[in-house]
């Protein structure tokens, strides 16, 4: 899973990370009843004051590509409610929920 963070044109901090669904465990496959397009990698763009979006499907050169792209995908993403009005699903970034060290 890889992961970066950049910072948008008002000065907030957003960490991106991409979600392989592949690469979960069949139990939690299972217990999220993920289905169609959600079976198919996603980014999860979260800023650090926790508001949550996300992109499908994953634009080729994520993780190459300018702060000023990842922005424009970042509000064109589909924002996520806060748990727990959503189902759980495992879109911890990697290092855990702080990111990564």
């Amino acid at each position: 899973m890889a992961s970066r963070e950049f910072i948008d044109s008002a000065g907030t901090s957003w960490m991106v990370w991409n979600v392989v669904p592949s690469e979960m465990s069949s139990r939690l496959t299972r217990m999220t009843g993920l289905t169609g397009e959600r079976r198919s990698p996603w980014l999860v763009f979260q800023s650090a004051e926790g508001e949550k979006r996300r992109l499908m499907p994953v634009p080729d050169g994520w993780e190459e590509c300018d702060d000023l792209t990842l922005e424009q995908w970042a509000m064109r993403a589909e924002h996520v409610p806060p748990a727990p009005a959503r189902r759980v699903v495992d879109e911890t970034p990697p290092g855990g929920a702080d990111g990564p060290r």
